[in-house]
Protein backbone atom coordinates (compact mmCIF):
# COMPACT_ATOMS: atom_id res chain seq x y z
CA UNK A 1 0.00 0.00 0.00
CA UNK A 2 0.98 3.77 -0.40
CA UNK A 3 1.43 4.05 3.43
CA UNK A 4 3.41 0.40 3.68
CA UNK A 5 5.74 2.35 0.92
CA UNK A 6 6.20 5.29 3.08
CA UNK A 7 7.21 3.51 6.09
CA UNK A 8 10.76 2.59 4.51
CA UNK A 9 13.51 5.14 3.28
CA UNK A 10 15.70 3.98 0.74
CA UNK A 11 19.26 5.30 1.11
CA UNK A 12 21.35 4.70 -2.02
CA UNK A 13 24.98 3.44 -1.10
CA UNK A 14 27.05 3.40 -4.94
CA UNK A 15 25.10 0.69 -6.63
CA UNK A 16 23.53 -0.92 -3.68
CA UNK A 17 20.21 0.38 -2.24
CA UNK A 18 19.57 -0.80 1.19
CA UNK A 19 16.10 -0.14 3.09
CA UNK A 20 16.45 1.41 6.17
CA UNK A 21 13.38 1.60 8.53
CA UNK A 22 12.08 4.93 9.75
CA UNK A 23 11.74 5.67 13.57
CA UNK A 24 8.92 4.69 14.79
CA UNK A 25 7.39 8.73 15.84
CA UNK A 26 7.99 9.50 12.21
CA UNK A 27 7.00 6.35 10.76
CA UNK A 28 3.29 6.57 12.63
CA UNK A 29 3.12 10.03 11.04
CA UNK A 30 3.44 9.12 7.52
CA UNK A 31 1.42 6.25 7.78
CA UNK A 32 -1.32 8.29 9.79
CA UNK A 33 -1.06 11.11 7.19
CA UNK A 34 -0.34 9.07 4.02
CA UNK A 35 2.46 11.02 2.89
CA UNK A 36 5.57 10.34 1.11
CA UNK A 37 8.51 11.40 2.38
CA UNK A 38 11.10 13.27 0.36
CA UNK A 39 14.55 13.77 1.54
CA UNK A 40 16.66 16.78 0.34
CA UNK A 41 20.21 16.60 -1.54
CA UNK A 42 22.07 19.50 -0.70
CA UNK A 43 25.36 18.71 -1.93
CA UNK A 44 23.84 18.01 -5.10
CA UNK A 45 21.00 20.67 -5.55
CA UNK A 46 22.83 23.78 -6.37
CA UNK A 47 19.57 25.88 -7.15
CA UNK A 48 18.86 27.08 -3.54
CA UNK A 49 22.37 29.28 -3.88
CA UNK A 50 21.37 31.43 -7.24
CA UNK A 51 19.84 35.22 -5.10
CA UNK A 52 16.03 34.67 -7.18
CA UNK A 53 15.39 31.34 -6.24
CA UNK A 54 16.58 31.58 -2.70
CA UNK A 55 14.12 35.01 -2.01
CA UNK A 56 11.17 32.89 -3.95
CA UNK A 57 11.85 29.97 -1.21
CA UNK A 58 11.71 32.50 1.48
CA UNK A 59 8.83 33.85 0.13
CA UNK A 60 7.24 30.53 -0.60
CA UNK A 61 8.17 29.56 3.50
CA UNK A 62 6.61 32.90 4.68
CA UNK A 63 3.67 32.68 3.07
CA UNK A 64 3.62 28.94 4.54
CA UNK A 65 4.50 30.35 7.57
CA UNK A 66 1.40 33.01 7.60
CA UNK A 67 -1.25 30.07 6.71
CA UNK A 68 0.19 27.66 9.10
CA UNK A 69 -2.13 26.37 11.86
CA UNK A 70 -0.64 24.09 14.20
CA UNK A 71 -1.84 20.67 14.82
CA UNK A 72 -2.97 19.78 18.38
CA UNK A 73 0.06 17.39 18.97
CA UNK A 74 -1.29 16.23 22.45
CA UNK A 75 -4.73 15.03 21.38
CA UNK A 76 -3.37 11.45 21.21
CA UNK A 77 -2.25 11.78 24.92
CA UNK A 78 -4.71 10.78 28.10
CA UNK A 79 -6.28 13.51 29.35
CA UNK A 80 -4.84 15.34 32.47
CA UNK A 81 -6.06 13.85 36.00
CA UNK A 82 -7.85 15.84 38.37
CA UNK A 83 -6.58 17.53 40.47
CA UNK A 84 -6.15 16.14 44.09
CA UNK A 85 -5.60 17.73 46.94
CA UNK A 86 -6.15 17.03 51.04
CA UNK A 87 -9.04 19.51 51.75
CA UNK A 88 -7.34 20.61 54.77
CA UNK A 89 -3.77 21.49 53.06
CA UNK A 90 -2.45 24.63 52.62
CA UNK A 91 -2.17 23.67 48.55
CA UNK A 92 -5.62 23.06 48.77
CA UNK A 93 -5.96 26.93 50.04
CA UNK A 94 -3.70 28.43 48.26
CA UNK A 95 -5.35 26.53 44.67
CA UNK A 96 -8.78 27.80 45.53
CA UNK A 97 -7.48 31.42 46.48
CA UNK A 98 -5.89 31.60 42.98
CA UNK A 99 -8.81 29.97 41.15
CA UNK A 100 -11.25 32.46 42.61
CA UNK A 101 -9.04 35.26 42.26
CA UNK A 102 -6.12 34.93 39.70
CA UNK A 103 -5.18 38.54 40.08
CA UNK A 104 -4.61 38.29 43.82
CA UNK A 105 -1.38 38.16 45.41
CA UNK A 106 -0.08 36.13 48.31
CA UNK A 107 -0.44 36.84 51.59
CA UNK A 108 3.01 37.94 53.20
CA UNK A 109 4.67 36.31 55.79
CA UNK A 110 3.98 36.72 59.07
CA UNK A 111 7.32 37.75 60.93
CA UNK A 112 6.24 39.01 64.26
CA UNK A 113 6.71 35.35 65.72
CA UNK A 114 10.40 36.10 65.16
CA UNK A 115 10.32 39.43 66.94
CA UNK A 116 11.82 39.18 70.43
CA UNK A 117 10.84 41.81 73.24
CA UNK A 118 8.96 41.99 76.58
CA UNK A 119 5.13 43.25 76.49
CA UNK A 120 4.23 46.50 75.95
CA UNK A 121 1.28 48.77 77.80
CA UNK A 122 -1.83 46.74 79.31
CA UNK A 123 0.14 43.55 78.19
CA UNK A 124 3.18 43.80 79.95
CA UNK A 125 0.53 43.01 83.54
CA UNK A 126 -0.41 39.88 81.44
CA UNK A 127 1.36 36.54 82.73
CA UNK A 128 0.66 34.63 79.56
CA UNK A 129 2.13 37.75 77.49
CA UNK A 130 5.27 37.55 78.98
CA UNK A 131 5.30 33.25 78.58
CA UNK A 132 4.81 33.84 74.93
CA UNK A 133 7.70 36.75 74.78
CA UNK A 134 9.66 34.22 77.05
CA UNK A 135 9.25 31.17 73.95
CA UNK A 136 9.95 33.24 71.41
CA UNK A 137 13.26 34.20 73.20
CA UNK A 138 13.69 30.58 73.70
CA UNK A 139 13.29 29.78 70.40
CA UNK A 140 15.38 32.76 68.73
CA UNK A 141 17.74 31.84 71.09
CA UNK A 142 17.65 28.09 69.78
CA UNK A 143 17.96 29.69 66.05
CA UNK A 144 21.08 31.58 67.01
CA UNK A 145 22.94 28.56 68.60
CA UNK A 146 21.94 26.20 65.14
CA UNK A 147 23.46 29.29 63.36
CA UNK A 148 26.71 29.45 65.22
CA UNK A 149 26.64 25.10 65.36
CA UNK A 150 26.40 25.31 61.13
CA UNK A 151 28.83 28.39 61.33
CA UNK A 152 31.79 26.17 63.01
CA UNK A 153 30.72 23.18 61.26
CA UNK A 154 31.20 25.48 57.47
CA UNK A 155 34.18 26.69 59.07
CA UNK A 156 35.83 23.54 59.51
CA UNK A 157 34.88 21.64 56.88
CA UNK A 158 33.45 23.51 54.41
CA UNK A 159 36.62 24.71 52.95
CA UNK A 160 37.45 20.57 51.87
CA UNK A 161 34.14 20.03 50.83
CA UNK A 162 34.00 22.87 48.00
CA UNK A 163 36.86 22.06 47.12
CA UNK A 164 36.03 17.92 46.68
CA UNK A 165 32.86 19.28 44.75
CA UNK A 166 35.19 21.66 42.30
CA UNK A 167 37.25 18.72 42.15
CA UNK A 168 33.92 16.40 40.89
CA UNK A 169 32.69 19.19 38.81
CA UNK A 170 36.19 19.41 36.80
CA UNK A 171 35.67 15.69 36.37
CA UNK A 172 32.16 16.03 35.32
CA UNK A 173 33.31 18.99 32.47
CA UNK A 174 36.03 16.36 31.21
CA UNK A 175 33.97 13.98 30.42
CA UNK A 176 31.28 16.06 28.94
CA UNK A 177 33.83 17.71 26.73
CA UNK A 178 35.18 14.34 25.88
CA UNK A 179 31.51 13.27 24.82
CA UNK A 180 30.79 16.32 23.01
CA UNK A 181 34.16 15.83 20.72
CA UNK A 182 32.95 12.97 20.32
CA UNK A 183 29.33 13.52 18.87
CA UNK A 184 30.95 16.47 16.96
CA UNK A 185 33.17 13.75 15.03
CA UNK A 186 30.23 11.74 13.81
CA UNK A 187 28.52 15.12 13.02
CA UNK A 188 31.40 15.72 10.86
CA UNK A 189 31.39 11.58 9.61
CA UNK A 190 27.96 11.88 8.50
CA UNK A 191 28.10 14.78 6.70
CA UNK A 192 31.14 13.41 5.02
CA UNK A 193 29.30 9.93 3.88
CA UNK A 194 26.24 11.83 2.84
CA UNK A 195 28.10 14.17 0.68
CA UNK A 196 30.08 10.91 -1.13
CA UNK A 197 26.81 9.29 -1.44
CA UNK A 198 25.25 12.29 -3.03
CA UNK A 199 28.06 12.86 -4.84
CA UNK A 200 28.53 9.21 -6.04
CA UNK A 201 24.93 9.39 -7.50
CA UNK A 202 25.25 12.91 -8.54
CA UNK A 203 25.98 11.62 -12.10
CA UNK A 204 23.39 9.37 -12.30
CA UNK A 205 20.78 11.61 -11.55
CA UNK A 206 22.06 14.43 -13.94
CA UNK A 207 21.92 11.70 -16.42
CA UNK A 208 18.11 10.61 -15.44
CA UNK A 209 17.52 14.33 -15.49
CA UNK A 210 18.38 15.13 -19.27
CA UNK A 211 17.14 11.54 -20.29
CA UNK A 212 13.29 12.88 -18.50
CA UNK A 213 14.49 16.10 -19.95
CA UNK A 214 14.68 14.27 -23.52
CA UNK A 215 11.79 12.04 -22.94
CA UNK A 216 9.08 15.50 -22.23
CA UNK A 217 10.77 16.99 -24.99
CA UNK A 218 10.06 13.93 -27.84
CA UNK A 219 6.28 13.76 -26.27
CA UNK A 220 5.57 17.14 -26.92
CA UNK A 221 6.68 16.73 -30.75
CA UNK A 222 4.65 13.89 -31.02
CA UNK A 223 2.08 15.90 -29.33
CA UNK A 224 2.24 18.39 -31.91
CA UNK A 225 2.67 16.31 -35.07
CA UNK A 226 -0.24 13.86 -33.80
CA UNK A 227 -2.47 17.44 -33.37
CA UNK A 228 -1.40 18.76 -36.89
CA UNK A 229 -2.27 15.17 -38.44
CA UNK A 230 -6.22 15.25 -36.93
CA UNK A 231 -6.12 18.87 -37.34
CA UNK A 232 -4.92 17.71 -41.43
CA UNK A 233 -7.11 14.32 -41.65
CA UNK A 234 -10.60 16.80 -40.33
CA UNK A 235 -9.81 19.28 -43.38
CA UNK A 236 -9.25 16.13 -45.86
CA UNK A 237 -13.00 14.71 -44.56
CA UNK A 238 -14.44 18.06 -44.85
CA UNK A 239 -13.15 18.66 -48.41
CA UNK A 240 -14.36 15.19 -49.39
CA UNK A 241 -17.72 15.85 -48.12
Amino acid sequence: SHAGMAMQLVAVNGSQQESVPLPVSLARLVEQKNEVLVDALPYIDKEYEEPNIRDLVDNMVEEEMNQFEPEDYISSLPPIPPLSLPADSLLRQEWERVAADPDSNIAPLDLSRYEVGPPQGKDAADPSKWQEALIKAQNQLEYTAIRTTNADLLAQYGVNSWRAYNSAMDDSIVLHKAELEKRRVQVVEVNRKRMAEQLTVETKIRRLEERYQLQVQKNMRLEALCMQMEKAQGGGEQATA
